[in-house]
């Protein structure tokens, strides 16, 4: 039976604006739900008369004819976002839009130093950037820090500018509505479970990632006080102290989790006489129980209703940003803010910059922090420690600590491909860790897989903490922890990636990696005077400045000479198949066929959620990234690949064997930046309806048959080679064997470009 799309505007009760709400005819009937960024009744209700008119022309129903229906519909561009924003398999650019506010200046070492800053959360990241800058712990707080996972976006710093100046770029409307309603469908599931009221709002306003942190904007849950004796052994009561007046939830937040548990209820009510009574059910008839009870939740008004008055009581905190300017889609939705000040203007400015990376609890409730995805800030930053008369032209680039995310096999491609957009990598880890993390070794693959060793800093910090009756010196703690980064290179870059890019890593690391212990001024021993303190301020002024001498140092590389090496591809078929072995190997431990030592398989609620960001191309760097292993499986198997050339062109030229590993390298770096589209369109682009196919599944036993059709994706998508007569996998060895083409017809352009014109 034909469907009839029918759309429907109102104002949600005690709300000012206007929410449109139907069925799209491009997700299976779905019903979705967004806001028209207007409080205008006759506004509203002639959007409403537009997206009807939309519904029903069936010519304009593909993610390809939002252009034709741009131009139909010039006058009402929020009713074509609104219909084909969740469509669009293009992502967001939040770096583009920083660059038309706030441009970055040119990669030029004559210009300014870029630098990108890793590590994991907790190792002193942003507490050495504040260094760097010359931002004060105390008096300027900015960047925010704190024990564990405090930056959630990127932040970009641009010193040696006059004045100040910023960019801020949030989540889009729809990016911000999936995180809520993804919020909201965990708090009900856990509300069908019986869940105490504490662990339902801990799933809705504390992500598990810690990444979008719903209590900074809605504030936090306050559960019943504990009686006396059942607190932490580490915050024991202070005699004499005062007991202060605990707080309460607010109005909004009580109401919210009523919200939730007359959905769980309504749910229940609804699956339970077909499925049988919850309590009744187990393993695999439970999961599919609270699936279907799931999917009927997210299908009612009240869910609904409920994201949308979330949406709106987001919405309000804009209102009170600091002075600057709100950049706002067609629909009214901040997109950006931007704020100039003059050097004289520090405080104000950096405490307005402060808002939108803040983390401080008194301020929980009031903060946009969760919806950053960056902030870019330029003007007069210059450490005291930088010697008069010398120039401090630098663009650090913060990121978010790498272990945010549960346990991945691999760097996202988000991280690697900002790897060609800096002239330096600067991995920070602790000292006293030894390496020991799988992000450390994640880092160190990535980076000796891409071509980009020679671009690699490393920085060991806390070396206050490396302490040991068998390392008495300061240079035993040195030896004590640079022998775990020796580790790390012997047994897993050299065993994952190659052994000749683990030996040119190691080679590199010896004159590359510096040591630093009590970055953090709020953590100087007590026994330590005035003089003390400012003694080792001086020393460690001296050693910041060594540092950033060398990072200059480090964007001034060599030119290559012009010689491109030359390959065999008879044989890249059975590279294709290493590829394609280890990536099915990989998901089929993901995906629970079989197990693997080192992979954690995905729970039937977690593989859901990874096909419904694959279905409505939706991306935020959720742990299940089939597209981010491809990339690195397909490039750690090209390293081994390239670093074996059949010989070298022009032959007549003696090329050194340092200058063959840098030209080696510049090869790899150009397949490194190739290869994100190339996995893009394998595991997404192209077979985006076998997503929302998988995704869309409901009905009884519907776990099962999701996880079946993902696999199956992979299978097709990703073939194992077996013979010239499998037209499907030649074609993804030409894919890869057109990739390598391209990269070296890109090399040799290079080099023809390098050449004097005498030559």
């Amino acid at each position: 039976m034909k469907m009839n799309y029918t759309a429907k505007a109102k104002r949600n009760p005690g709300r000012n604006g206007f929410v449109i709400s139907f069925r799209h005819p491009l997700k299976a009937g779905k019903k979705v739900c967004k806001g028209l960024g207007t409080s205008d009744e006759a506004i509203a209700r002639k959007l409403e008369e537009q997206m009807n008119i939309l519904l029903a022309r069936e010519d304009l129903r593909s993610v390809g004819s939002r252009a034709e229906a741009a131009r139909e519909f010039a006058a009402f561009p929020a009713i074509v976002d609104i219909f084909y924003g969740d469509l669009d398999p293009s992502v967001t650019g939040h770096r583009a839009l920083r660059d038309r506010l706030h441009p970055l200046p040119p990669i030029d070492p004559q210009d300014s130093v870029r630098t990108l800053i890793l590590g994991n959360s907790g190792v002193g990241k942003t507490t050495l950037l504040r260094r760097l800058i010359g931002c004060d712990a105390v008096r300027d707080r900015f960047p925010a820090t704190s024990t564990n996972r405090t930056t959630t976006c990127e932040i970009e710093i641009i010193t040696g500018r006059k004045d100040f100046s910023a960019a801020v770029t949030f989540l889009t409307r729809h990016q911000t509505q999936q995180e809520v309603i993804e919020s909201v469908s965990n708090a009900v599931l856990k509300a069908m479970e019986g869940a105490p009221d504490a662990v339902v709002m801990k799933d809705l306003l504390d992500d598990s990632d810690q990444r979008f942190r719903l209590k900074y904007a809605l504030g936090d849950w306050q559960s019943p006080k504990p009686k006396a004796g059942g607190g932490s052994s580490f915050d024991a009561p202070v005699k004499g102290k005062a007991e202060s007046k605990s707080a309460e939830s607010s109005d909004f937040l009580k109401a919210t989790l009523a919200a939730i548990r007359l959905i769980a209820e309504a749910a229940r009510k609804e699956v339970e006489p077909v499925l049988g009574a919850l309590e009744t059910l187990k393993d695999e008839e439970r999961s599919y129980a609270l699936d279907e009870m799931q999917q009927a939740g997210e299908q009612s008004d009240e869910f609904l209703d409920l994201v949308n008055e979330i949406m709106d009581e987001i919405t309000e905190r804009f209102s009170a940003l600091p002075a600057g300017k709100l950049n706002k889609s067609s629909t009214g939705w901040p997109d950006a803010w931007s704020f100039s000040a003059t050097a004289s203007e520090r405080d104000s400015f950096l405490a307005a910059v402060r808002w939108f990376c803040s983390n401080v609890k008194e301020e929980w409730g009031s903060l946009l922090t969760p919806l950053v995805t960056g902030i870019r800030v330029s003007g007069p930053f210059r450490p005291e420690w930088v010697p008069a008369g010398e120039a401090y032209s630098h663009v650090f680039v913060d990121t978010q600590g790498l272990d945010h995310e549960k346990p991945a096999t691999e760097l996202s491609s988000e991280t690697t491909s900002m790897f060609g957009q800096v002239q330096n990598i600067l991995f920070v880890e602790s000292g006293k860790d030894s390496l020991k993390s799988q992000s450390a070794r994640k880092v160190m693959e990535a980076i000796a897989g891409a071509g980009y060793t020679a671009n690699l800093t490393v920085i060991l910090s806390h070396m206050d903490l490396v302490v040991g009756d068998d390392i008495p010196t300061a240079d035993d703690r040195k030896a004590k922890a640079f022998s775990g980064l020796r580790s790390l290179i012997d047994n897993e870059v050299s065993q994952n990636v190659s052994r000749a890019s683990a030996r040119q890593l190691a080679a590199h690391l010896e004159n590359g990696t510096f040591y630093f212990g009590y970055l953090d001024p709020k953590k100087y021993p007590e026994s330590w005077d005035a003089d003390d303190k400012a003694g080792f301020e001086e020393s460690l002024g001296k050693d910041m400045w060594r540092i950033t001498e060398h990072l200059v140092a480090q964007a001034n590389p060599h030119k290559l000479k012009p010689s491109v090496p030359e390959y065999s591809f008879e044989s890249l078929g059975l590279a294709v198949r290493e590829v394609s072995v280890a990536f099915q190997e990989n998901w089929e431990a993901r995906l629970g066929y079989k197990r693997v030592e080192s992979i954690t398989p995905a729970k039937w609620q977690q593989i859901k959620a990874m096909t419904r960001r694959y279905a409505e191309g939706w991306f935020d760097g959720y742990w299940l990234r089939p597209i981010d292993t491809l990339i690195d499986l397909t490039r750690k198997v090209l390293t081994r690949f390239l670093e074996a050339p059949l010989s070298w062109n022009p032959q007549e030229k003696k090329i050194s064997d340092t200058e063959k590993t840098a030209i080696i390298n510049r090869l790899q770096q150009l397949v490194n930046d190739s290869l994100t589209e190339l996995s893009k369109s394998r595991l997404w682009k192209v077979p985006q309806l076998k997503w929302q196919g998988a995704y869309e599944l409901s009905g009884t036993g519907s776990t099962f048959p999701r996880k079946q059709r993902v696999r199956e994706l992979f299978v097709h998508q990703v073939p194992v080679p077996q013979s010239i007569s499998d037209r499907w996998a030649q074609a993804w060895v030409e894919e890869i064997k057109a990739l390598l083409v391209d990269a070296l017809e890109t090399l040799k352009a290079e080099h023809q470009a390098e050449k004097p014109s005498h030559e």
